[in-house]
């Protein structure tokens, strides 16, 4: 009987790999090195890194923040707070000092920063659904540097089978609730992969930088 449970229970991790799969979202193999060790300061609103503090995302690329950082979860627009809590506090606290780190220095692709805050959160056990959650909501109103856009805001139409692409050095988003929202209602439908979700902050991004003619 008891070998019965157990091929169920592989069986039931096999389909669920598969449906994780099929839908883009892996499960995390990264991994934190240690715990971060913080001071906090009298300002009330940093902390600063004692020591190193480092992660080993899923395709085992190191995220190191050296001793001396001081970070305050900027990085994590203060609407989705609510969500979280304050960023240096459960669960989220590790994955958002990594994040919050590297959109200060800007010294990786900003893409690549926004998806490590989605494997750090998935490694210290985050709620899949949660995690992917802010990860979209910080995919979409998070800070973007060094960047192409397309200089269009429509779908795929003929005049923009070949878009112009703009420059962007810099650009904070502005929080739409509507548009969270919109992402939101696509996550819980189950019915779109990440890289859809996306490509549908993409087009909202594009609409608020670039207003239709």
């Amino acid at each position: 009987m008891r070998c019965k449970s157990v091929q169920a229970a592989g069986l039931l991790l096999h389909v669920v790999a598969i449906v994780l799969a099929a839908t883009g979202i892996a499960a995390a193999q990264g991994e934190f090195i240690g715990d971060p060790n913080v001071k906090f300061l009298r300002d009330g609103r940093y902390v600063e890194l004692t020591a190193p503090f480092s992660y080993i995302d899923s395709r085992r690329v190191t995220w190191s923040v050296p001793a001396g950082t001081r970070v305050d979860g900027a990085s994590i627009p203060r609407a989705f707070w609510s969500i979280i809590g304050a960023p240096f506090t459960g669960k989220f606290r590790d994955a958002s000092i990594i994040h919050d780190y590297y959109c200060a220095t800007k010294s990786r692709h900003w893409k690549a920063v926004h998806k490590v805050f989605l494997d750090g959160m998935l490694a210290r056990g985050v709620e899949n659904f949660q995690a992917h959650l802010m990860y979209i909501a910080v995919y979409r109103f998070g800070p973007r540097w060094d960047y192409d856009m397309d200089a269009c805001f429509c779908e795929g139409c003929p005049a923009c089978a070949s878009p112009i692409k703009k420059r962007i050095k810099f650009y904070q988003p502005k929080y739409n609730a509507e548009q969270f929202n919109e992402l939101k209602q696509a996550l819980t439908d189950g019915a779109t992969t990440l890289d859809k979700l996306e490509g549908i902050a993409d087009f909202q991004l594009n609409t608020e930088i670039i207003k239709p003619r």
